[in-house]
């Protein structure tokens, strides 16, 4: 385990986390230099976690306990003690280390991440909080079980949670150092057929399509309660994917949609930890207004 924050650090979290506006404008002059080991935010279970400042993910979690407090809400309120939840695209495993404390021993996770270096320190993450009712998986989720190659994020980008399907032309790219293969799986195929899962959260980059065709048979019997979806509309398009499909097969299987609200008033209001979800959502068709929309659905 890495030693804790410095006491600058933790002082500036401090100040940060009490700031009743204004936090994130702030957060762009805090320190994007560092490694320790962090906590998130006590009222989503505060886990630690391997903090690395010089991803945006990572430094967004250490000096505001949260990340994407919207998402971050309507994902708690799809939680139960018990409960069973995959987290596909799990990067170092945010998501993840709230859902584990959640759900609780008896509870179950199964977090999938593809990119060797995340997946390092995603099972790190849930290894130093003894979360053994979590089990990691370094694979992607797709249409069927195989292999799948991927391209995954440079080592100097501050937002690591890119990798994302390569191009399959065949020729040699220049980013080619990048690509690595990783076995492919389905989300049906992760959990028994008589099993529901309560939540599904899927933040693929692009390939959306693909695990939502892995998971037909659980949305046709509604094992799925509920999916919370990140959908990458250019990235899809780049695919020759029509991003609607998407939705279509969602609302196909009987399932109803909502947009997560990712206003500047949406992430106040998600501070308080007794928001209640319905007040961060907004009509369906929202989603067609951001670059990658986050979408709730449930049975």
């Amino acid at each position: 385990m890495r030693p804790q924050a410095p006491w600058r650090i933790r002082a500036l979290r401090g100040l940060l986390r009490r700031l009743p506006r204004g936090r994130y404008r702030a957060l762009q002059s805090a320190p994007d230099k560092g490694r320790f080991t962090a906590r998130l935010a006590a009222e989503i279970g505060g886990a630690m976690f391997d903090c690395d400042l010089s991803d945006l993910l990572s430094r967004e979690v250490c000096f505001t306990g949260l990340y994407e407090p919207p998402v971050t809400r309507v994902f708690q309120r799809q939680l139960r003690p018990g409960g069973t939840v995959i987290d596909v695209g799990a990067n170092w495993g945010y998501f993840t280390l709230l859902a584990a404390a959640a759900v609780g021993p008896s509870g179950t996770v199964v977090s999938l991440e593809p990119d060797p270096r995340q997946y390092e320190t995603l099972a790190g993450n849930v290894a130093m909080n003894d979360f053994t009712h979590v089990t990691t998986l370094r694979a992607a989720a797709s249409s069927r079980p195989g292999r799948v190659t991927l391209l995954g994020y440079r080592d100097d980008e501050e937002n690591r949670g890119v990798t994302r399907i390569a191009a399959g032309d065949g020729r040699a790219a220049p980013d080619a150092a990048r690509q690595f293969d990783v076995d492919a799986v389905t989300i049906d195929g992760l959990m028994p057929p008589i099993r529901e899962v309560d939540l599904v959260k899927i933040d693929v980059e692009g390939a959306e399509d693909l695990v939502l065709e892995g998971m037909r048979e659980g949305l046709s019997q509604h094992r799925y309660r509920a999916i919370l979806l990140e959908l990458h509309p250019t990235l899809l398009e780049a695919r020759g994917v029509n991003p609607e499909s998407c939705v279509r097969v969602l609302q196909q299987h009987g399932y109803r949609g909502w947009a997560i609200d990712a206003s500047e008033g949406a992430y106040r209001r998600a501070m308080d930890p007794g928001r209640s979800s319905e007040a961060l959502l907004q009509p369906l068709e929202e989603w067609r207004r951001s670059a990658w929309p986050h979408l709730l659905w449930l049975c």
